[in-house]
């Protein structure tokens, strides 16, 4: 009787044991392995206003890229004249962040403002923890943006991914009554065939091959096949200027023809929001 007790156990057991490693191989073999996803890396975008720009130049557009929500404005950068950095706001993760920046003198040289843009941009790197940046720049924002990219060879920086120019002239400003109208020292820089923008054009070996760049222009007078091209300031023809200095593999632009797309309004124009946010942020 006990023998049968126990053969019976021992049987029960085996059982057990045969159903668990059964159940077991069969779990392991449908099931699927699990990993921790690494974060995406957050890429804030930079807005850059241009000559005789400031807080309204990009703020509208902001705007409307928050309400389209597409990213959320979350600093704002102001450099004084003397060349001090302000940063009023942080980064989070979870958004796609905008960055605005103000130059308190915003007649300055292309050389000056791009010694502020490599002190905000260290400051980023170095105080944010921003390893990643794109960059947008309104006419003369956008060559400065373009000459620190030509000059970011040396010290810490975030690596710049996309850059975007909106009605920049880098062939220049062909019409004198607008240097007769303005002062600072811009004005010597934005004249065609300038030192500073000769000096741009011949440094465009130091442009990184890997940045993606676009540029977009303005014709509010296509009607008239007389006249230049332009946006009432700056030729298409100049605004697509960039094209000499970046490589054409990363290159693409687009021209506005309309009589929105005006020199400033060109970052009022929705037609142009969408084409900004397709091009950085695949957003179609």
């Amino acid at each position: 009787m006990l023998y049968k007790i126990m053969n019976h156990k021992y049987k029960f057991i085996l059982l057990t044991v045969l159903s668990f490693l059964l159940g077991g191989s069969i779990f392991f073999f449908n099931s699927t392995p699990t990993r921790s996803e690494k974060p995406l890396e957050k890429t804030p975008t930079v807005f850059v206003h241009g000559f005789k720009g400031g807080h309204g130049s990009f703020n509208t557009m902001l705007d409307r890229f928050e309400n389209n929500n597409w990213g959320k404005k979350r600093m704002l950068v102001y450099v004084t004249a003397s060349g001090d950095v302000k940063i009023n706001g942080g980064i989070p993760s979870e958004t796609n962040p905008f960055i605005q920046v103000i130059f308190e003198n915003n007649r300055a040289s292309i050389a000056q403002q791009t010694n502020w843009m490599q002190k905000i941009m260290t400051d980023l790197k170095e105080h944010f923890s921003v390893d990643q940046v794109n960059l947008v720049g309104h006419s003369m924002g956008g060559l400065a943006s373009t000459n620190f990219l030509l000059n970011n060879q040396e010290g810490n920086y975030p690596d710049v991914k996309k850059l975007v120019t909106i009605g920049s002239p880098f062939l220049g400003i062909g019409q004198e009554d607008y240097f007769a109208l303005n002062t600072g020292e811009a004005t010597v820089d934005l004249q065609v065939e300038s030192n500073a923008l000769l000096t741009m054009l011949n440094s465009k070996d130091n442009f990184d091959e890997g940045i993606q760049t676009f540029s977009i222009a303005g014709v509010i007078n296509e009607e008239d096949k007389r006249s230049e091209q332009w946006d009432g300031l700056v030729t298409a023809q100049s605004a697509h200027g960039i094209k000499g200095i970046v490589p054409h593999s990363h290159y693409k632009k687009e021209t506005f023809r309309d009589k929105g797309a005006t020199h400033s309004g060109l970052h009022e124009h929705t037609g142009v929001d969408q084409s900004v946010a397709e091009f950085l942020w695949n957003i179609h």
